[in-house]
């Protein structure tokens, strides 16, 4: 499955999801800190369409404080990940 040019998941599995993800994967947008924290919320936010256009799922949005910290994503299979 390929979710744009920033993360790749490496297999599909016969099986459907029947425990916690072995590896949890971060799609990191905004790039190594200290970050503006206005503009890493603006690239989740535009990172987030494009993995949903692709298959993905949003879970939730988790805030730290006022700020957007992440977005808990999950891939058709289940598997969940964060956009942060």
């Amino acid at each position: 499955m390929h979710f744009g040019k920033d993360v790749r998941l490496f297999q599909y599995e016969v099986e459907g999801k029947s425990s916690k993800n072995r590896m949890h994967i971060d799609v990191r947008v905004a790039g190594p800190g200290p970050w503006d924290m206005v503009e890493r919320a603006r690239l989740i936010r535009q990172k987030v369409p494009e993995l949903v256009a692709a298959g993905a799922t949003v879970i939730r949005e988790e805030w730290y404080g006022d700020v957007l910290d992440q977005v808990v994503m999950q891939d058709p299979e289940g598997n969940e990940f964060c956009v942060a």
